[in-house]
């Protein structure tokens, strides 16, 4: 897997967040799906590595990281569902907004760290 392809799909997530509080998205977002870190392709990478690289710390971390992010990313797309327009505003430019720079700091650390072990 290419992980900067991931921190490009994880980086969009909150234009389309953007797009679906502001209104002008064409997107049905569900958050119990929107939730899930196993149904990008990330999470599916992730979960089929276990056994490979679950022992790494920095794996662990992205694993914890990425779960977190997907559940922010649901705790907006259902703050917005209940009209809180506000609330899931402050959420998507602060934790959702740190969570996203954790997550892809944690990618780019990773994928060098796979990368030194392979060479």
């Amino acid at each position: 897997m290419n992980l900067y392809d991931a921190i490009n799909a994880h980086v969009a997530w909150k234009v389309r967040l953007r797009h679906y509080l502001d209104g002008v998205s064409e997107e049905v977002l569900d958050p119990q799906q929107v939730g899930r870190d196993d149904n990008c392709e990330l999470g599916r990478w992730i979960y089929a590595n276990l056994d490979n690289h679950g022992n790494k710390p920095l794996f662990k971390q992205v694993q914890v990281q990425h779960a977190d992010f997907h559940r922010c990313a649901a705790e907006i797309v259902e703050t917005v569902d209940n009209g809180k327009h506000n609330t899931a505003d402050k959420l998507l430019n602060h934790q959702y907004a740190q969570l996203s720079r954790l997550i892809v700091k944690s990618l780019t650390q990773l994928d060098r760290e796979l990368h030194e072990d392979s060479a």
